[in-house]
């Protein structure tokens, strides 16, 4: 499942993602994300994807959805709010445009494609690792 919000007056897309999605969702989740920002006449935009209610994904899909969303010319940041390790790894992959930044929250995706501001280290849990973005 996926839920796009266009907000005109920031120039900001999200697009929330949660769940397994298939090829084909993917491919409708495109489709309607070019109609929204076609329909906003957003020339350009910052757009976060949060994935943080996203298990791994089947390989399919994410070469789908890599294969849509990395050819969005008009993004000029990209935020992208992950859930697990393994799903930061997964989707670090097939985003690495150099205005990609990886984050724990939405607000840390906010700031960064609205204001630049860079993420934070995730902080280290008890006996854990730093998660750095």
């Amino acid at each position: 499942m996926y839920k796009i919000v266009v907000d005109r007056a920031h120039a900001l897309v999200k697009i929330e993602m949660e769940g397994m999605l298939s090829v084909a969702q993917a491919d409708a989740l495109v489709g309607e994300l070019i109609a929204k920002i076609t329909a906003a006449r957003l020339d350009r935009y910052a757009l976060i994807l949060d994935v943080s209610r996203c298990p791994v994904q089947a390989q399919d899909m994410i070469a789908a959805m890599g294969g849509h969303l990395t050819k969005m010319r008009n993004a000029h940041a990209l935020g992208i709010v992950t859930g697990t390790m393994l799903v930061r790894m997964q989707v670090r992959r097939i985003f690495d445009q150099p205005f990609t930044r990886f984050t724990a929250t939405y607000d840390e995706a906010r700031a960064w494609v609205l204001s630049g501001i860079e993420p934070t280290a995730r902080a280290v849990p008890p006996g854990g690792i730093a998660v750095a973005s």
